[in-house]
């Protein structure tokens, strides 16, 4: 028969007893994060970089700063670009503008070598005619001479200078009479035609544009961009000087049509416009003259017996009349 059992004894002595727990034993996770960090992967990648050489990273090194160079370089490029546009249009049209004003300063030079040679060649006929006694037929032809525009004029006057709009420079290589955009503020062949005859109406004895004498066969026209004085092309601004009563000559086209028309254009158009008054204006002769016929006229000295030639001489020729002209008077003398 046996007795009541007896439970073994629970406790650390015991041989049945459980082992201890760690007091962290629930914060493996933490125990992980805090003792290791860093992925084993990052820490080998990272020991595999500490242990290649630093060349590469120079190589790296340079290679950034030569692809930083290249973008600024381009970028400043585009800047310029995009800021002053300059169509290839533009350049040509730049470049032939260049070209003729060199052609032309050329042919003025010649002209004025012309010009005087021209001088010398009538001061020798007055000195004959006057040789001769042909006094009168010398001032005759002085007269003729400044009408026709043979002879250069000198003598007080006004300078107009009219110039494209502020902003037009863009405009180059555009034709402005087909241009709408441009045509308001750029200056027109009819506009110079409009003003020139408005001076004639005034009173002018002599005008010349940049220097190109006009004469009652003048055309004033347009090619393309250019406007045309004779077939000779001009360049703004365009400078008309004419001699004449300054006081007559202001107060006579401000009162007519085309002083309106051009007030209208500085106004509405932004046309730029300067007036002045100018106490010795210089006008050259031009030159243009070709002497188709002559005969003796009746009563001359060419039809008496003497010495010394003496002709007068008439040339043929369609040009408009002296009152679009206007009369040479004491103001225009030959120089």
């Amino acid at each position: 028969m046996t007795g009541p059992t007896t439970p073994a004894p629970y406790g650390p002595g015991s041989p049945t007893a459980r082992p201890a727990r760690r007091p962290d034993a629930s914060m493996t996770l933490l125990r992980e994060v805090m003792s290791r960090p860093l992925d084993p992967g990052y820490a080998e990648a990272a020991a595999r970089r500490r242990q290649q050489p630093h060349r590469r990273s120079r190589r790296r090194t340079a290679v950034t700063v030569a692809l930083a160079v290249a973008g600024g370089y381009l970028l400043g490029v585009a800047v310029v670009e995009v800021r002053v546009p300059v169509p290839e249009q533009a350049r040509t049209s730049e470049r032939l503008r260049q070209e003729i004003q060199r052609k032309t300063a050329d042919v003025s030079s010649r002209e004025a070598a012309i010009a005087d040679l021209r001088a010398g060649v009538a001061a020798a006929q007055a000195e004959a005619l006057r040789a001769a006694g042909g006094s009168a037929l010398v001032e005759q032809a002085e007269t003729l001479g400044l009408i026709a525009g043979e002879l250069p004029v000198q003598g007080p006057g006004v300078r107009f200078t009219i110039d494209d709009a502020p902003g037009q420079e863009g405009a180059v290589g555009a034709d402005p009479r087909a241009n709408e955009a441009t045509a308001g503020g750029t200056v027109l062949d009819s506009d110079l035609q409009f003003v020139v005859n408005g001076l004639w109406e005034s009173g002018a004895e002599a005008v010349a544009i940049n220097g190109q004498r006009l004469t009652g066969l003048s055309a004033i026209r347009s090619a393309g961009e250019a406007i045309l004085v004779d077939f000779r092309p001009l360049v703004p601004p365009y400078v008309i000087d004419v001699v004449g009563d300054p006081a007559a000559l202001q107060t006579g086209f401000a009162a007519s049509s085309a002083g309106a028309y051009l007030h209208s254009l500085q106004d509405n158009s932004g046309i730029q416009v300067q007036e002045r008054v100018r106490d010795d204006l210089r006008l050259p002769a031009a030159g243009r003259l070709v002497l188709r016929e002559a005969e003796p006229a009746p009563g001359s000295l060419a039809a008496s017996p003497g010495p010394g030639p003496a002709t007068s001489s008439s040339s043929r020729s369609s040009s408009r009349s002296s009152s679009d002209r206007g009369k040479p008077t004491t103001s225009a003398e030959v120089p």
